[in-house]
């Protein structure tokens, strides 16, 4: 926040800035949570002059005597704006200095399975539910979360995005996708980005936020008003409409394309899991051990297709977490390989674990005549690993340790749609692995 906030956030609502203080000002609310919050506030105490003014305005056929009254009214009510505009702006550049009270929980929230996310003003765990806060921003960068507020209404956020949420009513996209509703059908559900704000009772819609692109509403279920910030005026859309913002304060009508949002929670099942069934596995070479608790040995090969080919266009996201121990003899990292690998029709598409190469390290391999990817830090030693791939846009990462996942230390990837019928468990003749937990998930279906 600047001092000078107040007066810039009044020319905007007022449609007096220029279209390159306009651009500044969307940029700065991409990534200043403070300024959204002082813009919110703002804005209702705009919209509420407004309609006071609107409902003192005389008719056209009214004298000079009745006019009095309301031109009055507009003058103190002028005045009263101008004096709260700088006792907010000190609120919200001082709130921070005195004491704060717990905060109060207005929406829960929860992650797929594959997300990866960091925030502000969210309280929880994993194992019980995430909390809300006013005010509290999410950054997601992949996967999808769902918040709820207590009143009804619903995001669901498509990694990456960024959402705040500014009340019980009010949320703001700063990048990214969402799907949203309303909730009952008297419940008012503003969503606010950087250049428009869209409005709705008792409807469903979508919002993306683009870096490159103008700002786009979706209309999914009943009418959704659509408005560019900075503009008294907006567009009503219906069901299957959309609208983005073309210029200040000017909205461009546009096929309505409800497949670009996310519509269901990522909820992902078991396609391979531990225990090991012996009868599961073709040993290729070596003599490794296969217990129903761990395989493992030297200098070994062993193959299992897989109960369905995965991912699907259905389940485009495939999450393998893979428990790698000590081995009783020999070592998992040497320049050697040893590790899991995916085959396509006997071909080797995918790999990870110990790659070919001097560096004691996790890696990720994805063929293609591309050289071993490695981490910015090594990562030693055996442990617990989860690739991460979409086979809708061929990202594939490595994250340390279960779900929920943490933040990629190794990224590639592959050809969009790649899919898997194979996998292989093994170790070249100067490594040893000891493989004490594997389980392939599939899901993350719109």
């Amino acid at each position: 926040m600047k001092k000078g906030d107040h007066q810039i956030v009044q020319q905007v609502l007022d449609g007096d800035v220029s279209r390159e203080s306009f651009d500044a000002f969307q940029q700065r609310m991409r990534g200043e949570p403070d300024l959204v919050r002082f813009y919110g506030e703002y804005a209702r105490l705009h919209h509420t002059l407004s309609e006071e003014y609107e409902d003192t305005v005389p008719s056209l056929g009214a004298g000079s005597v009745t006019g009095e009254k309301p031109r009055s009214l507009v003058l103190w009510l002028l005045g009263a704006m101008i004096v709260l505009l700088p006792v907010l702006a000190f609120y919200w550049e001082s709130r921070g200095k005195g004491r704060v009270a717990p905060p109060v929980t207005l929406a829960d929230v929860r992650f797929s399975d594959d997300a990866v996310w960091r925030a502000e003003g969210i309280s929880g765990s994993p194992e019980k539910h995430w909390g809300m806060s006013s005010g509290a921003t999410l950054e997601i960068m992949q996967g999808v979360a769902e918040v709820v507020a207590r009143n009804g209404s619903k995001a669901l956020i498509e990694g990456p995005a960024s959402l705040t949420l500014v009340s019980g009513n009010s949320l703001h996209l700063a990048s990214g996708r969402g799907a949203f509703s309303s909730g009952s059908p008297s419940n008012v559900l503003s969503v606010t980005t950087p250049s428009m704000t869209a409005e709705a009772t008792g409807a469903e819609f979508g919002v993306a936020v683009y870096a490159d692109n103008p700002d786009e509403l979706h209309v999914f279920k009943g009418l959704a008003k659509m408005r560019v910030n900075g503009s008294a005026s907006g567009e009503t859309l219906e069901e299957s409409h959309a609208g983005k913002v073309s210029g200040p304060g000017t909205i461009e009508r546009i096929p309505a394309a409800a497949a670009h949002f996310p519509h269901s929670f990522h909820l992902f099942r078991d396609v391979v899991s531990s225990p090991f069934a012996k009868s599961a596995w073709r040993v290729e070479h070596g003599a490794p051990s296969i217990e129903e608790d761990r395989i493992g040995g030297e200098n070994f090969a062993v193959f299992m297709k897989l109960p369905e080919v995965v991912p699907t266009p259905d389940d485009p996201v495939m999450l393998v977490t893979f428990t790698v121990g000590q081995p009783a003899a020999g070592a998992f990292h040497t320049d050697g390989w040893a590790g899991i690998s995916f085959f396509k029709q006997g071909t080797e598409l995918l790999f990870f674990g110990d790659s070919f190469g001097p560096e004691p390290t996790w890696s990720l391999d994805v063929k293609q005549r591309i050289p071993v990817i490695l981490p910015g830090k090594p990562v030693n030693g055996p442990r617990t690993i989860t690739l991460r791939y979409d086979g809708a846009s061929g990202d594939v990462s490595l994250h340390e340790g279960k779900t929920p996942l943490a933040v990629a230390f190794c990224s590639g990837k592959l050809a969009p749609g790649t899919a898997f019928d194979e996998i292989r468990l093994g170790a070249s003749s100067s490594a040893a692995l000891t493989v004490n937990g594997l389980r392939i998930q599939t899901g993350g279906g719109r």
